[in-house]
């Protein structure tokens, strides 16, 4: 296992700030803002926005890393390409011989989470910058092992995804009953 800074394995940037670029005679796009990622690495919710051609770089590619600035610093490993990516925003592309599935997993542990509250900021709502992403210090396994590690870790993600969804049904089912009831009172 190597102990390396995310610079020293990924190109790290961040997304446009494309409120200057609104233009509502142009093109539309799908834009990923802060709400589009959400805990345990789900990306959808985008905004449909013209905008003037953004610079091909603001544009997701299969395997970016994506992580809100701001707190709580959320982590999702893309699989669609073509969206734009938002400001406070950070763009995450990983060097050759990285798995970004593993790697999106490792910036949600509470060891990264830590740097990142030490780095960032004591404003009211913590946020954090592209050069302290940079200097984020990671524990990182060899090739195959992080593919290992990726695929289980996204199973683990699903089957959480699966358990919310049954908790929401459970909830839904426990409301629908209530509301019959009071219903029936009438």
């Amino acid at each position: 296992m190597d102990k390396v800074k995310l610079k020293d394995i990924a190109d790290v940037s961040s997304g446009l700030s494309y409120r200057r670029y609104v233009d509502d005679e142009s093109q539309s796009y799908k834009v990923i803002v802060q709400r589009s990622i959400k805990k345990d690495g789900i990306l959808d919710d985008f905004e449909d926005i013209r905008l003037k051609q953004p610079k091909p770089h603001y544009f997701t590619r299969t395997g970016d890393i994506l992580m809100k600035m701001p707190y709580p610093y959320d982590v999702v490993c893309v699989s669609q390409e073509n969206l734009v990516v938002s400001d406070r925003i950070a763009i995450i592309r990983l060097k050759k011989g990285h798995n970004p599935e593993f790697i999106a997993h490792l910036l949600t542990n509470a060891h990264v989470k830590k740097q990142l509250y030490e780095l960032g900021s004591t404003e009211k709502i913590p946020h954090t910058s592209i050069k302290e992403i940079k200097e984020l210090e990671l524990i990182v396994p060899d090739y195959e092992a992080q593919v290992k590690y990726g695929k289980l870790l996204d199973t683990i993600n699903e089957k959480i995804a699966e358990d919310l969804r049954l908790v929401d049904y459970d909830r839904n089912l426990k409301e629908g009953i209530l509301n019959k009831i009071w219903e029936d009172a009438k």
